[in-house]
């Protein structure tokens, strides 16, 4: 009856971790296309054709084209602003639910509540490499007036796949092999050790662990390689931003650092 209580509580839990991140998710793209709109009106050529009419205007007696101008950016900046709150705050709330969740640890079967935190990190991998990760956009001023020179968002999987159409295997290749290969395996054999009872294929996994657990950072540092390459170096112009999909990768390498010691202490395979 516990164990059934226990399962039916995590899997509330799971419901609405989903959900939350499933918007963040959406929000996120949303957010990533009005962006990519916005840039396209911040181009050179939408700017000169901007200042000639106000300078039409203005000849004329007149400033209301110029002040429609105005107001449409500001509702473009605010709509902007929206999205991203909107993509946090769901954010937020995943981590809350995530947070609270963890306290169940104490309070219900040990290997159910470890099956669960590898269910929502297999999750949070997966959102995590298909959500937006890194957005880039080259800015400059002229006549007073903001120019988006170059706009790009992009997740980890996107990223690799440019980085090997621009011959760049190796860095493709270490992100690909650390950001998705490794941590896809590294949970899942996890995830079926709790399950096995077979002592000689339990010492086959641990071992096999154990090899794995040497690398239980490279997946961070690979984060790290991966923000640096694609980062340009002209901060002076270049403005970057940390998108939904970096934050749900590292809660993916919190919560495997948490299944090990967890699995350590209770002595589960």
């Amino acid at each position: 009856m516990k164990n059934i209580l226990s399962i039916m509580i995590l899997s509330i839990f799971t419901f609405f971790l989903v959900f939350f991140a499933n918007e963040s998710y959406k929000s996120s793209l949303e957010y990533e296309s009005e962006y990519l709109k916005y840039s396209k009106t911040k181009t050179i050529e939408n700017n000169a054709q901007i200042q000639i009419e106000v300078l039409l205007t203005n000849v004329l007696g007149s400033l209301i084209n110029a002040e429609s101008q105005s107001k449409k950016k500001d509702n473009d900046l605010y709509k902007l602003k929206e999205l991203q709150n909107k993509t946090i705050n769901n954010f937020l709330y995943f981590t809350i639910i995530l947070i609270f969740s963890i306290f169940a640890y104490f309070l219900i079967n040990k290997l159910i509540f470890l099956s669960y935190l590898h269910i929502i990190s297999i999750i949070t991998l997966f959102m995590g490499i298909t959500s937006p990760i890194f957005l880039m956009y080259v800015t400059t001023t002229i006549a007073s007036s903001e120019i988006i020179l170059q706009f790009e968002s992009s997740n980890i999987i996107y990223s690799i796949e440019k980085l090997f159409l621009q011959d760049n295997y190796f860095v493709g290749g270490i992100i690909l092999l650390f950001s998705i290969i490794f941590p896809f395996i590294k949970t899942n054999i996890s995830f079926l050790a709790l399950f096995v009872k077979d002592a000689n294929f339990v010492s086959i996994i641990n071992n096999f662990m154990s090899k794995f657990n040497k690398f239980s950072m490279a997946d961070v540092f690979v984060l790290s390689i991966f923000l640096v390459y694609l980062s340009p170096n002209d901060t002076s112009i270049v403005k970057t931003e940390l998108e939904i999909g970096f934050y749900f990768f590292f809660t993916y390498v919190m919560l495997s650092l948490l299944i090990g010691l967890l699995k350590d202490k209770n002595k589960i395979n």
